[in-house]
């Protein structure tokens, strides 16, 4: 059997971040409690940065100057940090910075990967070049024994146990809306939104640069003020006229960020916020004076675009209305079981606001005789990976993967068979 004595490497392969998992040999022959096992999932950035002066870290020497994923955060600052990601618009295009990031998670890992599986995460509708490409790197630079390449879609409805669904994956490149039927993520009836969560921050960048500090290479910084102060608006228009009332007469949506420092303590490397200083305060003796972004209407005006792209100039629907597309391209009598499971995941959707207004929005689109239900993890960027674990544990995963010496043998066509049904 391909996984006996095997352990399983679940990697889900984000554009931001890669979110990894192990399941042993032990594990899967005990059968092990699925949340024990997804409990150790981690967290790696998915890109190399190279700090704005020499650094004299044994990891910049190491690396031609540059830090490896994690490694980064070993800096005292984050301020004006380089990056080179190997994934853009949702593709791999670096594969030798992916390499080189994965290469980085196994050994920080201490896995051996020519005596594990891999189980891991592509974009659906990927172009075959771009598959050899995962071939190639699983097989020929890792050597892994064997491996399963998957939509994270796919994986997401394991975790959630769907049938007949939907999955919303909504992440750093951009976001997708895929129906699983029978279990299986759908690629002829799917809508992509060329829209995530990567414009969302290059647009939040762009705002405070205009008007207040330059931020323009600053997008840890700029990303984390988003993550903690951006929220989805309920009714944008009445909310955003809110915004427009002075601090003091009752704006409740004004608030301060102040950015790092070459001083900052390791907590407060991205920033922190604070209740927002009314004007007359802001130079008072008694009022320490640091670099501070004041948010407004920025802080829903930003994550409106998911809802309504063409205000960022992108002729697209929005989320809901991908959604809604999707679902019409079922066959009618499954589209009322597609609508009653919706699962959300990927890094927008813990956006405060954001699962109640695509609530709101789906109902109002959605046919009346149809019953509406969403569903998300506590920490939906996380989905796919859990998935990947329980498929792991599972006995499903045996037939699904391609073995090292399979693909010595019949190459790339073996792989594309048995992951996407056709040759390459």
């Amino acid at each position: 059997m391909a996984l006996d004595g095997k352990g399983i490497v679940v990697l889900d392969n984000g554009g931001y971040n890669i979110k990894t998992g192990y399941v042993s040999a032990e594990e899967r022959s005990r059968g092990c409690d699925v949340e024990g096992v997804s409990s150790s999932a981690e967290v790696f950035p998915n890109a190399v940065a190279k700090p704005p002066k020499k650094s004299s870290s044994v990891a910049t020497k190491r690396n031609g100057g540059f830090l490896v994923s994690s490694e980064l955060y070993d800096l005292p600052s984050y301020s004006g940090l380089f990056f080179r990601r190997p994934i853009e618009r949702g593709y791999v295009k670096e594969w030798d910075l992916q390499r080189d990031v994965w290469k980085y998670i196994f050994s920080r890992s201490k896995v051996d990967p020519k005596e594990n599986c891999l189980v891991v995460t592509e974009p659906i509708a990927l172009p075959g070049s771009l598959r050899r490409g995962m071939d190639e790197l699983v097989f020929e630079e890792f050597g892994f024994a064997s491996y399963y390449s998957a939509p994270p879609a796919a994986l997401v409805a394991r975790h959630f146990d769907v049938t007949d669904g939907l999955v919303l994956d909504s992440g750093f490149s951009f976001s997708h809306a895929v129906p699983i039927l029978n279990s299986g993520a759908q690629q002829q009836y799917s809508r992509r939104l060329d829209l995530g969560g990567k414009v969302l921050t290059n647009q939040l960048k762009e705002v405070v640069s205009f008007r207040s500090w330059n931020m323009m290479d600053e997008f840890l910084v700029i990303n984390a003020a988003k993550e903690e102060l951006c929220y989805v608006a309920q009714d944008f228009l009445p909310e955003l006229e809110e915004t427009r009332l002075p601090l003091n007469e009752g704006n409740k949506t004004m608030i301060d960020y102040v950015l790092p420092t070459h001083v900052s303590d390791k907590e407060n490397r991205f920033g922190y916020s604070r209740p927002s200083v009314p004007k007359r305060a802001k130079g008072d003796p008694g009022q320490q004076e640091q670099p501070t972004l004041t948010l407004n209407n920025e802080r829903i005006s930003i994550p409106e675009a998911l809802f309504h792209p063409s205000d960022l100039g992108l002729h697209q629907g929005g989320l809901h209305e991908i959604i809604v597309e999707s679902i019409a391209a079922l066959p009618k009598q499954l589209q009322g079981r597609v609508y009653n499971n919706i699962v959300l995941s990927g890094g927008n959707c813990k956006l405060p606001g954001f699962e109640k207004r695509l609530t709101a929005e789906l109902r109002a689109l959605a046919p009346d005789e149809y019953d509406l239900a969403l569903t998300m993890d506590k920490d939906p960027e996380l989905s796919a990976v859990k998935g990947g674990i329980k498929l792991a544990l599972s006995q499903d995963l045996e037939s699904r993967v391609v073995t090292r010496e399979e693909y010595q043998e019949e190459g790339p066509r073996v792989t594309a068979e048995r992951f996407y049904g056709r040759a390459r």
